[in-house]
């Protein structure tokens, strides 16, 4: 369920990753901008699904943590605590944006589907 427009308390890189232009939020509180997004509520289920796109469990795949956001146009109100996901600095060396403030159809357009790997019959 869709709770709003939010955007992070803290300031964080939002950059563009790899020849793929991944959208990427590098854990490193204080450098960036306040990142805006929407907020949802999700079941264990979701979250699961969620955890398993981002390749949590992977060495190279997203982090989720927990951090704090307040509605846009209300900074520092009604702050709430959010799931996000993020890369570690060192986990970055392909930049292709500067620090974006938010990831939207103009970002995403840049962005391309990963190859899928091609089984051969044996």
């Amino acid at each position: 369920m869709l709770l709003g427009k939010y955007q992070t308390i803290e300031k964080y890189p939002l950059v563009l990753c790899g020849a793929r232009y991944v959208p990427c939020m590098i854990y490193s509180p204080g450098d960036g901008r306040h990142v805006a997004g929407e907020l949802y509520e999700v079941d264990d289920d979701c979250l699961n699904r969620i955890d398993a796109l981002e390749q949590i469990q992977d060495p190279d795949g997203y982090r989720r943590l927990v951090i704090r956001v307040s509605p846009i146009g209300r900074v520092n109100q009604d702050i709430k605590e959010a799931l996000a996901y993020f890369m570690l600095p060192e986990q970055v060396a392909d930049r292709r944006s500067n620090d974006l403030k938010t990831y939207g159809p103009n970002e995403a357009k840049k962005y391309t589907l990963r190859k899928e790997k091609q089984l051969t019959p044996d």
